[in-house]
């Protein structure tokens, strides 16, 4: 018996060292061929980015050196100095002429602003600054390179699709899917692969996307610094000068713009053309502006149609973010992205001083209207009478108004038919009325037809008629 149990133990001894030797075999096979690698996968921007657009710009403004603050709305405009550039992401910002006369007056003071305006002329809301200038905004060119939805899904292939139709687009995207799983499954695979990472790593350090040199506005400071910029041409600003020169004046001030540059071809070739230039419209390039400047007193405002030149997404591209430097300088920058209004509560516990103030000043004024006067009385006027015949005028059109004539002229009359048939007990007839109204014509110089209309008729339905109908009623009356 004991023979047999340690007979057992060994074997489950055994069992047990084999079974950890094999798991220890697998461990060192799978971390021998195992390897670590790091993948960055793009997941948007955080949730402040995408609470603030602007902030690549802060922290481009951060590094720079550049001072930088928010201000709730342009009532911010008396506190500015000329040291200051105020940065405005709407024109509609300033909402009433009051601030348009201010910011125009701290401009010629030596102040600079920054004004984005891609609010169409034709939304029915007045846009101040734009009338002011004589500007107007238009729609000009679509690039679908600025597309965010099929820039996800298309890439940086979006411009190519400017003339395919929606069917089309996704044919060739289901198209490439198809290729790519296609090649994961091959034994081309590994070499597919190694080439999309050595595109991957030629382009990692490019941050400028591929794009007609037409599209482009390339400005050159007094210093010889030249900015490359390139504009969204969906939204653009138009003169009706800018056919006839690249400046004019304006309330006492300069305006001048920019256009789209128009390339000039070398020498002994042809001029080159993108391959969207059937989209191409000659007002684009010469008729509208991306990029105005007001030169005014000691002062400039600049001025564009494109709102996503400095946000998040495109600050990154050519000379966005320097051109902003060039702007800025070495000034402090007063941005107004998120516009504020302060509540009532807000007003309140900023002006409470004010605000209870105010309210004892109209205390104390209810109060003195309120307290007893000294001095002599003003003698009380004449009572305003009226005539006994203005109350019988006013009762007579109230008792008609209420239908009460006429209850009081069957009351009169059925009293007179009693005391002339005091025992009859239906209308006489037509004989007897006949003999009764020749009798009473008699004794009142009546007629008969008028008494007979007067006991016997309908009921009176006018003024006039009441009136006469109630004197024959009297005159019988008296009669009898």
């Amino acid at each position: 018996m004991s023979t047999r149990m340690n007979g057992s133990r060994g074997f489950a001894r055994a069992a047990l060292l084999w079974t950890l030797l094999l798991v220890g075999i697998a461990a060192a096979v799978f971390l021998y061929f195992f390897e670590y690698y790091a993948e960055e996968a793009d997941l948007g921007f955080g949730a402040e980015a995408r609470r603030n657009p602007y902030l690549a710009a802060e922290k481009f403004l951060d590094r720079i050196d550049v001072p930088h603050r928010q201000a709730d709305n342009i009532a911010v405009l008396p506190e500015l100095n000329d040291n200051d550039v105020l940065f405005l992401a709407n024109s509609n910002l300033i909402y009433n002429e009051q601030r348009l006369w201010e910011l125009l007056e701290w401009v010629e003071r030596g102040g600079q602003a920054i004004v984005v305006s891609n609010q169409l002329s034709t939304d029915g809301e007045r846009n101040l600054l734009l009338d002011l200038l004589d500007l107007q905004v238009t729609y000009g060119d679509t690039d679908l390179y600025f597309n965010w939805q099929l820039r996800e899904v298309f890439g940086e292939e979006a411009k190519t699709l400017q003339d395919k139709t929606v069917s089309e687009l996704m044919r060739d995207h289901n198209r490439k899917l198809a290729e790519k799983s296609k090649n994961q499954n091959s034994d081309t695979a590994p070499v597919e692969d190694a080439r999309e990472v050595a595109q991957d790593t030629s382009t990692e350090g490019t941050r400028n996307p591929e794009v007609d040199p037409e599209r482009l506005i390339n400005l050159t400071s007094d210093g010889g610094t030249s900015y490359s910029l390139y504009f969204d041409p969906e939204l653009l600003l138009t003169h009706e000068m800018m056919a006839q020169g690249d400046e004019v004046d304006v309330q006492g001030g300069l305006l001048h713009w920019v256009t789209f540059q128009d390339l000039a071809p070398p020498s002994g070739q042809e001029a080159a053309q993108p391959s969207d230039v059937s989209h191409y419209d000659s007002n684009l390039l010469h008729h509208q502006s991306p990029l105005a400047f007001f030169e005014y007193g000691r002062g400039r405002i600049t001025l564009m149609a494109d709102n996503g030149l400095w946000q998040n997404r495109r600050i990154g591209e050519f000379d966005h973010a320097f051109f902003l430097a060039h702007l800025t300088g070495q000034k402090n920058l007063v941005m107004i992205t998120r516009p504020h209004f302060l509540g009532f509560s807000e007003l309140i516990q900023r002006y409470w001083l004010e605000f209870f103030t105010a309210g004892g000043l109209v205390l104390l004024a209810w109060i003195a209207n309120r307290s007893r006067r000294f001095g002599p009385r003003e003698p009380e006027g004449a009572p305003v009478r009226r005539s006994l015949l203005e109350h019988v005028r006013a009762c007579g059109y109230f008792y008609w108004r209420e239908q009460a004539a006429r209850k009081q002229f069957e009351a009169i009359r059925s009293r007179l038919r009693d005391k002339i048939l005091p025992n009859a007990s239906a209308a006489p007839s037509g004989h007897q009325q006949a003999e009764i109204s020749q009798l009473l014509a008699e004794r009142t110089g009546l007629t008969s037809n008028e008494i007979i209309t007067t006991l016997w008729g309908a009921a009176p339905h006018s003024e006039e008629t009441f009136t006469a109908r109630m004197r024959s009623l009297q005159i019988i009356e008296d009669a009898l």
